[in-house]
């Protein structure tokens, strides 16, 4: 038997549909989440440097944002990320996508938890501790699993009513900030622990591009997007232009108000900046808006995740023990499944401190996206063969442009966080190998 891996779509009615403006929200909306709340801890332990990294992350997603354009014309029958690849590069590709996607997302689930321990460790102190952080993640973790088990309305629910208040501290931050902004504390943390350039580019390349994970959504959905040739490329552009401006706009003011050390450390970076600013009260405001919606995000983003497992298992790419069973509103073994391994994520990358492990859990979660969007542009490279010749060189060069950025990115990377990456890819081959036998 041989395993086709590909994501469906009835698409066969009528269904209403988005222009560049929809298709630009949904790519940006798809990019701004939770994680992003924990993202100046990172780069303050790198220092204000880092906002060359967030340059540099961005013109890579514009690259990698040109092939998932392509992708959309050259592919236009294939949805999704795994559709795009196995177009182009075959079915044992396109596994690997699917399971490093699926793992990508329990792992990112992790470090979504991690904004919600660290909001919580900052309205009470005394839970900052490692030990603990480790509960209340663990706690995050199986609140959301639970929450998911009652079904897509509960999930639904909880997501609408966390979105507003999630990302009032970002844009407060990106504006209204500036007016706390202090020259003199962003030039004295650039560099605080005398980094080589591009060793500190690098690094903060890597930790930023978090940010932009969900590029390849407006094209995933081009068959809701209106004149999706012409709208998907400027929705994509739009949708990273805008969370760059956000992201880079935030980080600058945040290294503005807070010195390096003290950014680092904290577990509630715009909580601390809040508080520093305007008051304990407002701080602990944003605290409790980034924990709710942290939570919300962790919630759907299980759902999302167990709904993935499922649908590969129905498609064969997983076991068959994780196949929709009639009449449940949603998998138990798979959100069972689910919980464990983002348990122990979150135990086996446990460390003294927040930034640290959110670092390692997001850059591993970045990696393996960024693998995946090697393997797009590489798809985009054989698809476009049957161009016109000027199509074809302009194709091939957006998506060498595109691999080469991300491997720079990957190259980046702490050895131990490659290593581990290569764990789900080599399991992704056997498991192709052995339904493909069966």
């Amino acid at each position: 038997m041989t395993v086709q891996i590909r994501e469906t779509d009835d698409v066969t009615g009528r269904h209403e549909t988005i222009g560049v403006l929809g298709a630009a929200a949904l790519v940006a909306g798809s990019m701004v989440g939770s994680g992003v709340y924990l993202l100046p801890a990172t780069l303050g332990a790198i220092g204000s440097i880092s906002i060359l990294g967030w340059i540099g992350a961005t013109l890579a997603a514009l690259a990698i944002a040109g092939v998932f354009a392509g992708l959309s014309r050259a592919a236009p029958s294939a949805t999704g990320l795994t559709g795009y690849v196995q177009a182009g590069l075959g079915p044992f590709f396109g596994s690997q996508v699917t399971i490093s996607f699926w793992t990508t997302n329990w792992v990112g689930n992790v470090a979504i938890a991690l904004a919600v321990a660290g909001a919580a460790g900052y309205l009470v102190p005394a839970l900052a501790g490692p030990s603990p952080r480790l509960a209340l993640t663990l706690a995050s973790i199986w609140l959301a699993v639970a929450a998911s088990w009652l079904g897509p309305r509960t999930v639904a629910r909880v997501e609408g009513l966390t979105l507003g208040v999630g990302l009032m501290p970002i844009l407060l931050a990106a504006t209204f900030g500036w007016l706390a902004f202090h020259p003199t504390v962003f030039l004295a943390s650039w560099n605080p622990h005398g980094l080589q350039p591009g060793s500190a580019v690098g690094a903060s390349a890597l930790a930023a591009f978090w940010a932009f994970l969900g590029v390849e959504c407006a094209a995933a959905g081009a068959a809701s997007v209106r004149d999706p040739a012409r709208n998907i490329p400027r929705a994509t552009l739009f949708g990273v232009v805008g969370v760059a401006v956000v992201c880079i706009s935030a980080s600058s003011v945040m290294m503005g108000i807070l010195p390096a050390g003290e950014l680092a450390a904290s577990s509630a970076p715009f909580a601390t900046a809040a508080k520093a600013t305007l008051g304990v009260g407002l701080g602990g405001v944003i605290a409790v808006c980034a924990l709710l919606r942290a939570q919300g995000c962790l919630t759907g983003w299980t759902l999302v995740t167990s709904e993935t497992t499922r649908t590969g298992a129905d498609q064969g790419a997983f076991p068959g023990v994780f196949r929709t069973r009639p009449g449940e509103r949603a998998s138990a073994v798979n959100l069972l499944t689910l919980g464990g391994l983002m348990s122990a994520v979150a135990i086996g990358s446990a460390t003294p401190t927040l930034a640290q492990q959110f670092s390692t859990v997001a850059n591993i979660a970045v990696i393996l996206s960024l693998y995946n969007y090697g393997l797009a542009g590489l798809s985009l490279i054989r698809l476009a063969r049957t161009y016109p010749a000027r199509r074809r060189w302009a194709a091939t060069a957006t998506a060498v442009v595109a691999i080469v950025a991300s491997g720079a990115i990957m190259a980046s990377a702490k050895p131990v966080e490659l290593l581990l990456c290569l764990f789900p890819l080599g399991g992704a081959g056997l498991l192709y190998l052995w339904l493909r036998r069966r």
